[in-house]
């Protein structure tokens, strides 16, 4: 099953640049033809893909699964919870 992992943050956003490597080192691990990145500055989002995903606090991250309903969370995570958070 296909899935996209986006993470909406915001330059300015202290929690955003700590939870950064995180993201890009799970990115670097898992993404494949399977699993896909994207990540969205909500400052300068023109296709407003934050507002289609609900977001209210960032750093936020949503999953995607082809034919499931998305699945979100705000705040940063630890490597393992997001690894966790994908997989699953």
């Amino acid at each position: 099953m296909a899935k996209q992992v986006i993470k909406f943050y915001a330059d300015w956003c202290g929690p955003c640049r700590e939870y950064g490597p995180t993201f890009t080192q799970v990115r670097e691990e898992l993404e494949s033809d399977n699993i896909t990145f994207l990540e969205i500055n909500v400052e300068n989002d023109p296709d407003n893909l934050s507002g289609q995903y609900g977001v209210r606090g960032i750093p936020h991250t949503a999953v995607i699964a082809q034919g499931a309903k998305p699945q979100a969370r705000s705040g940063r995570m630890s490597l393992e919870e997001l690894k966790e958070f994908i997989l699953n």
